[in-house]
């Protein structure tokens, strides 16, 4: 259930972002990466209002907590930009922040931990396929007991208690084979995985985010066990419907610079000066434009 815009949750911010300094975090959420942004916080000190530039398809949900935990601790305020991707264990970060400014392109992704493949294959998987496949045996399962009792009173002449009666018998012989195969520890490893992003992003929004209580668990419940899959996209639009009052559009006129940002610098953590990036940034586009001028030129 999605809860009605409080007071003051308007979405009239403009999407622009001040000042000159950001913190650039594009890279995994692991503990190399907490230990590189420690040391960016130490070397600027406290800050009342601090920008992060978010580029990161996730890592380890611990350390996305300690990272929005250092984040928080060194600024009194904080916005956190996407420009286009914050997936997985980096939008636990997200929801650390004071303001969240989404590009045209940026998007954050559910809340579901990865975790290795019971079957041994090296690709991770979402502990929801494990719950969501107990969710439709069920399903299955009361579908089935309609149709059986509605076959039993209208083609057998069955009254409904002898038919309510009947039913179990006849769908054991199909039935239980499928629940047999359930595997409790893998579903009880899966229901743990959700659980553990559930608190964890519940707690940092408890102590950081803006958004009252209620309303934040709702935003964490529909991250953690709303979505069909770990690569789901949630852009502005699905954000602020779930209840991400304090996303906004990232201003056009800043939008092709953070993308271009995050694009063109190898993946890295580091305090950058947004004015000097931005011109370097134009004017290597102007000569790349200029080289590719030429070479049309002489191609001709």
């Amino acid at each position: 259930m999605i809860s009605p815009i409080p007071d003051g949750f308007e979405n009239g911010a403009d999407g622009m972002v001040g000042g000159h300094q950001a913190i650039l975090l594009n890279a995994d959420i692991d503990s190399d990466c907490y230990s590189r942004i420690s040391g960016v916080l130490a070397s600027i000190g406290h800050q009342k209002r601090s920008v992060l530039i978010l580029e990161s398809l996730g890592g380890s949900i611990e350390w996305a907590f300690w990272i929005a935990k250092a984040l928080r601790e060194h600024c009194e305020e904080l916005d956190v930009v996407i420009p286009s991707n914050a997936k997985s264990a980096a939008t636990l970060i997200v929801l650390s922040a004071d303001r969240i400014l989404l590009g045209a392109r940026g998007e954050i992704g559910p809340l579901d931990p990865q975790r290795p493949d019971p079957t041994g294959s090296a690709v991770a998987r979402s502990p929801l396929e494990t719950i969501q496949g107990l969710q439709y045996l069920r399903k299955y399962y009361q579908e089935s007991i309609d149709a059986v009792i509605m076959h039993l009173i209208n083609s057998a002449g069955m009254g409904v208690p002898h038919a309510l009666e009947q039913t179990p018998n006849i769908l054991a012989p199909a039935i239980t084979p499928l629940y047999q195969n359930v595997n409790v520890r893998e579903l009880g490893d899966a229901y743990r995985a959700l659980l553990v992003g559930e608190r964890y992003a519940k707690e940092v929004m408890r102590r950081w985010s803006p958004l009252p209580e209620q309303m934040a668990n709702s935003v964490v419940e529909s991250l953690v066990w709303d979505y069909p899959d770990h690569g789901h996209i949630i852009d502005l639009d699905e954000a602020q419907r779930i209840g991400l009052y304090n996303a906004a559009s990232l201003a056009s006129a800043q939008d092709d610079l953070f993308l271009q940002i995050v694009t063109h610098i190898e993946p890295t953590v580091s305090a950058i000066d947004l004015a000097q990036i931005g011109r370097t940034i134009t004017t290597h586009g102007q000569e790349g434009s200029r080289e590719n001028a030429e070479t049309s030129h002489t191609d001709q």
